[in-house]
């Protein structure tokens, strides 16, 4: 990928502020700010606007009725830093080097806020989890990050250890804020709830469950073994964390719900940009994975929603139906705001299909995170989805004929199957190493508590 250096890059995006806007910005001189949510685990299928039917999701389903929803929205990589890296710079893993949790962001990424400060935009951050800490380098280019992390778990000496902030406290540090900010701003608010560990406060922590999550005439949950930091040592009802996943999804909406309001206080309508994004799903059984979203590139760990709310500038209502990364997400911002001149990403700009044209069919790269059992890549186009393991093991799914990816067609579409395998190998994706960052004894327990390390 032909790239310009970051300091010509910087200074082209500082200098095409002062140009003409696309006509999708606001009128005259007036910039638009932006809100980025990004909710940390969050399913597609677990929002009433994507098709579910018992968990509540009001303030969700009114964006994305007040908006455009990308319907087929895709993660590259089922993990927090990974993924938000991917967000923020518009990069594959191979590229930004983020392969894990864990790893350093390097200072020669360049990054939406970066591009948006220096295009003169306020800019801040409100980070909810431990795999965004500053120290793993997404604070480059807000002016505010906020990354208090009071939440977590009590070691056996009786320490706190904190790996993320529930979702009222960092809507209240964003609400705190936003008085402050003068002109335009990029605020990024991240929710990690829907995280395990599964806890959300009264009344949604049972909200969807009134059994006995103990009874031993449940055998649901027989012969699986769930990891101890999950919390459900006893837990015989496979229906509880289940339920206690999407009491954290309504909770999540219901703080999404008091940013909305406030924000809408404060800014007149059409004056803000609101994107809200998953980073990643979560496994809820499905392939016999119970409660994570690391090991697999199956549906469930890498759909997620996407919904865009401009009044005035974008239509509402409107539903895409074309598969998307969240690789396309930063060039789209870009090209929104009129800043896209100079900046080369590995997505596209999404603005053609938001504004009801259509886009030449793009494939869409996977991975996972690196595990000791080795590499997973895929390769996502149209319908089909294609997975190459390190052993050479192959899968391929038709996803409108068999959503829930049961029928593995490698062995019968041979000739698909071998294009496939050729053009994710011209990728070289799979001669691209894991970042490699040591990790202090304190980041190790922090990620084991998440789940992410062995």
């Amino acid at each position: 990928m032909r790239r310009l250096s970051f300091a010509i890059r910087l200074a082209v995006l500082a200098f095409a502020v002062s140009g003409v806007l696309p006509v999708l910005s606001c009128g005259g001189d007036e910039r638009p700010s932006l809100l980025l949510i990004t909710i940390d685990t969050l399913r597609a299928d677990r929002l009433g606007c994507y098709g579910a039917h018992g968990t509540r999701t009001p303030h969700l389903d009114r964006l994305a009725a007040e908006g455009t929803q990308f319907a087929d929205c895709f993660t590259p990589v089922p993990s927090t830093a990974p993924s938000h890296a991917t967000i923020l710079s518009g990069l594959y893993p191979r590229n930004h080097g983020i392969r894990d949790n864990g790893a350093v962001l390097a200072e020669t990424v360049p990054l939406l806020s970066e591009a948006l400060r220096s295009a003169g935009y306020e800019t801040a951050a409100f980070v909810s989890g431990f795999p965004l800490e500053r120290r793993f380098g997404f604070a480059r280019g807000f002016d505010h990050f906020d990354d208090r992390l009071p939440d977590g778990f009590t070691t056996s000496e009786g320490r706190v250890r904190g790996t993320e902030r529930i979702a009222e406290r960092t809507a209240e540090a964003f609400l705190r804020w936003l008085p402050e900010s003068k002109g335009p701003f990029l605020a990024w608010v991240h929710l990690f709830d829907p995280h395990a560990v599964y806890s959300a406060p009264p009344p949604f922590r049972r909200m969807y469950y009134d059994g006995r999550e103990r009874d031993p005439s449940h055998r649901s949950l027989e012969g699986i073994e769930i990891p101890a930091y999950l919390g459900l040592a006893g837990v015989t009802d496979v229906r509880y964390p289940i339920a206690l996943y999407e009491g954290e999804v309504t909770y999540t909406d219901r703080e999404i719900g008091r940013l909305l309001d406030g924000l809408e206080r404060r800014r007149r309508p059409g004056s803000v940009l609101v994107i809200v994004v998953g980073d990643h799903g979560e496994s809820l059984t499905e392939h016999g994975y119970y409660f994570g979203h690391s090991h697999f590139l199956y549906e469930p760990s890498l759909s997620v929603p996407l919904v865009f709310r401009w009044p005035g500038r974008l239509p509402a209502g409107r539903i895409v139906a074309e598969p998307v990364s969240l690789v396309d997400l930063a060039e789209t911002l870009l090209d929104l705001l009129g800043l896209g001149a100079g900046w080369e990403t590995d997505g596209a700009s999404l603005v053609p299909l938001l504004e009801g044209e259509g886009r030449a069919p793009r494939g869409i790269l996977l991975e996972r995170p690196p595990v000791p059992s080795g590499l997973l890549f895929g390769l996502r186009e149209g319908p089909w989805k294609y997975l190459l393991w390190e052993d050479g093991a192959e899968e391929l799914y038709h996803l409108d004929r068999d959503p829930g990816e049961t029928r593995n067609l490698a062995p019968i579409e041979t000739q698909r199957t071998l294009e496939f395998r050729e053009r994710l190998l011209r990728e070289r994706i799979g001669e691209a190493e894991p970042s490699e960052t040591p990790l202090d004894d304190e980041t190790r327990e922090k990620l084991r508590a998440l789940g992410y390390a062995g």
